[in-house]
Parts: structure tokens; C-alpha cells; sequence
């Protein structure tokens, strides 16, 4: 079962994720998606479905585990549409200032995943939406699904421990 890496918005966190995948180990195949508006500078309309669709098409009869940092949680709500294509879930630093409404509707799809393939890691004072501020967001969708924080006042995320122990 391969793991994919769905980073950030920037492509500074293209660095985030490939540290990851190298802490991670070759044991299991990772793979880092790079997002389209990386090379051209400009993200399109409607990208996070249309990044979501190519990772549909070319995985198509895989089951994966997912490790999304921040938009890239976006990216893996708009993956979780397709029934169990995920096994397991991370998310980190979900940018709940950042989202809109429409973008907040894709986490909806969490009220069916199993609670017991997610972790979910929020960052104590993370400037794109705090542990607080997130814990109460994940809630009102499904109050099971749980979420641990880290001391942490940024929107880093250095965690491949957590992350490897989670995925065994």
C-alpha cells in the first residue's frame, strides 16, 4: 500500500514533504504529489478537485494511506469522495482560517471515514487555525474523530515519529 504525501499550498512545502517521505523510510512506497501550480505559478479555479481527480486516476484500484499538510487536507477530503480508496488518514495543520465556506464543505466527508484510521495533528497556536479552533471545527462534523496538539505557535509539522507510528 503506497503513501501519499499531499503537501501545503507552497511550494516551500514541497521541502516539508520530501523530509517526511526520507524520515519515513523506504520500507513502504511514498510518493510526494506536486501540485500543478507549483511549476506555473498560478493555481486555477476549482484546483483542489481537479489535483484530486489525477490522484484518483492514476492510483485507480490502490488503496493508499494519506499524510496531507494543510490545503493538502482539502485535497484529501476531495480524495475520501471515492469509497475506500483510503486506509488511513493524517492530517496536519488543517488552515481552517484560510478556508472558505465552500472549502469547509469538503471536510463533510469525514462524518462517514472510520475515526480509527485518522490521526489528526493541530499545532497548539498554529497561525492558520488554532488547536482550539480546529478541534471545534472537526467536531461539528464527527466528535470522535481525534486530534492530538503540539507545542508548537507555527505551521510546521516535523512529526514523522507520530506519523510512522500511526501507519503500522
Amino acid at each position: 500500500m503506497e503513501r501519499l504525501i499531499l503537501p501545503g499550498f507552497s511550494a516551500k512545502n514541497k521541502i516539508w514533504a520530501e523530509e517526511i517521505k526520507e524520515n519515513l523510510g523506504a520500507e513502504i512506497p511514498t510518493v510526494v504529489i506536486n501540485w500543478a501550480h507549483w511549476e506555473t505559478g498560478q493555481a486555477e479555479k476549482g484546483w483542489i478537485g481537479k489535483e484530486a481527480e489525477k490522484i484518483l486516476q492514476e492510483y485507480e484500484g490502490q488503496k493508499v494511506n494519506l499524510i496531507a499538510k494543510s490545503v493538502g487536507t482539502a485535497v484529501a477530503m476531495a480524495i475520501l469522495r471515492k469509497p475506500n480508496f483510503v486506509d488511513k488518514l493524517i492530517l496536519c495543520g488543517v488552515p481552517l482560517l484560510d478556508l472558505d465556506d465552500e472549502d469547509k464543505k469538503y471536510y463533510e466527508v469525514l462524518k462517514d471515514f472510520p475515526t480509527d484510521q485518522i490521526l489528526c495533528i493541530q499545532n497548539s497556536d498554529d497561525n492558520h487555525g488554532t488547536y482550539e479552533e480546529v478541534k471545534a471545527f472537526l467536531a461539528s462534523i464527527n466528535p470522535q474523530i481525534p486530534i492530538i496538539t503540539k507545542p508548537r505557535s507555527d505551521h510546521e509539522y516535523p512529526y514523522p515519529d507520530d506519523f510512522r507510528q500511526f501507519l503500522k
